[in-house]
């Protein structure tokens, strides 16, 4: 068994490391808002503020569907997943931080209901859709999604 000593040898590997740990990473946040969807639609049942129940279920959606798409897309390896993992984990951090900002003025969706934004528990939904979007967006995953399983 001989291993590359070349350096170029290692900066050309098709990058499965960083694609198929983006995908799984997209998989399981796209996991994660499947089940918000479920709570916002229980909040669409229950919830008297209508508004609130509906953005938070719309919000959801929408990124479990990015997330789901683009997770089982950069399996295949495909671009549409690059591209679905980048948007929809872009789009997680941006509504990770309007949370916040939202929160500080009193306004309240994603689950919340009322009180202080909990610093905590956006910043545990920070990590993974950051690591997500910088996985996805390294050119091994580039090379990954152009070169395949082959």
């Amino acid at each position: 068994m001989t291993f590359p000593s070349h350096p170029e040898a290692a900066a050309t590997s098709r990058g499965g490391g960083t694609g198929i740990t983006a995908a799984i990473l997209a998989l399981l946040g796209g996991l994660f808002h499947l089940i918000g969807v479920a709570g916002g639609a229980v909040m669409l049942a229950g919830d008297d503020d209508l508004a609130r129940g509906l953005l938070t279920f719309a919000t959801h959606l929408v990124l479990a569907a990015a997330l789901l798409t683009g997770g089982v897309g950069l399996i295949l390896p495909r671009e549409f997943g690059r591209a679905a993992t980048i948007a929809g984990s872009a789009a997680a951090l941006t509504v990770y931080l309007l949370v916040l900002v939202l929160g500080a003025f009193g306004v309240y969706f994603l689950g919340l209901v009322d009180g202080d934004v909990p610093l905590v528990y956006v910043a545990v939904l920070c990590v993974p859709a950051a690591g997500t979007l910088v996985l996805a967006s390294l050119p091994p995953t580039g090379r990954w999604v152009a070169r395949g399983w082959s």
